[in-house]
């Protein structure tokens, strides 16, 4: 697979037909970090050879999805586990439409809510405390290792990370890429740090910024145990030092050309550039931001405007699917 890949838009081709043997089941899990009170509330979507006539209630949420068997039964088997986390201000559903189309191939995939920092919890100390996120990660990949509910569905030698924006940082940070907080805080009087620390759920996040105790995140959040990466429009490299780091393991990062508030030239193409022998693949045309979102039913799109504003150039579902495409290559190709 060549180190640069570019999504022409404009030239759609016929997509290969993947390769989906399995339903998808769903189930919550919940888990208690007592060590920071922090509750890691976790969706789970995983194979199952059951059929939608076999279960009393579909997953029902604002967004077209495939359809899941809520507590399905697990195929009796083990399967690689990727973990998912979300985007600021989201939470553990924002990236359903992936984690059902890696299931459906095969997969186990789990994602936590980051508590303090999901749309319905904005709490704002936790959308600037970078270091909970990674932490969270550590803390729920120990914890579903542990849990006989699942674990032996699981094949712990095949793990990988995944994630969107600021779950794009966490994702890169698990991979053992080391943000500098001092950095951080000096970013906040840039011009480039005045565009990047504003989010759309809080403002200006760049006073809680320079209030960072730097003596309280760790250096680094490397965890081994996960072994391939995927980070979508990774947020936070305002905060990477200009210098490689010390990454073996396979990363795939995407971003979309038209990205506002993750602009690639500051975020996914500098993470690329100091990972060596990262992967980059680029949206290209008018993609921005959001597209790695869900797609919202017509009530969804009216409330949340702000995420679905597309440009008319961009299709939504042909970016999943094509994303999808390129994701399930890689880790084909990873593990």
């Amino acid at each position: 697979m060549k180190s640069i890949k570019t999504l022409l838009l404009l030239l759609i081709f016929p997509l290969i037909s993947l390769a989906q043997d399995f339903n998808v089941g769903e189930r919550t899990i919940e888990y208690m970090d007592s060590s920071r009170n922090r509750p890691i509330k976790t969706e789970v979507w995983y194979p199952t050879f059951e059929t939608d006539s076999l279960n009393e209630k579909k997953t029902e949420l604002p967004f077209k999805l495939s359809p899941t068997i809520r507590n399905a039964k697990l195929v009796n088997k083990s399967f690689p586990l990727i973990v998912m986390s979300h985007g600021t201000g989201g939470n553990r559903f924002s990236l359903a439409w992936l984690a059902i189309e890696l299931a459906k191939n095969g997969y186990i995939v789990i994602a936590p809510d980051h508590w303090g920092n999901t749309y319905d919890n904005k709490i704002p100390e936790y959308f600037v405390r970078y270091w909970e996120r990674p932490l969270d990660i550590n803390f729920l990949l120990t914890s579903i290792l542990a849990d006989k509910s699942i674990n032996s569905s699981i094949d712990d030698t095949r793990i990988g990370m995944m994630g969107f924006s600021f779950g794009g940082y966490t994702t890169l940070a698990i991979a053992g890429a080391d943000i500098n907080c001092e950095l951080i805080k000096e970013q906040t009087k840039t011009k480039a740090g005045k565009k990047e620390f504003k989010v759309s759920e809080l403002g200006d996040l760049r006073k809680l910024i320079s209030e960072i105790n730097c003596s309280e995140p760790q250096k680094t959040f490397k965890d081994d145990r996960f072994k391939v990466f995927v980070a979508m429009a990774p947020a936070l490299g305002l905060g990477l030092p200009d210098q490689s780091q010390n990454i073996k393991a396979p990363v795939l990062i995407i971003g979309a050309k038209n990205d506002r508030t993750t602009p690639i030239q500051t975020n996914a193409m500098k993470y690329h550039k100091l990972i060596t022998g990262s992967e980059y693949f680029l949206l290209e045309g008018e993609t921005g931001h959001y597209v790695f979102l869900n797609e919202g039913n017509k009530m969804l799109q009216k409330r949340a405007k702000r995420y679905y504003r597309d440009d008319k150039s961009v299709k939504r579902s042909l970016i999943h699917e094509q994303v999808t495409k390129e994701v399930l290559s890689f880790l084909k190709e990873s593990f």
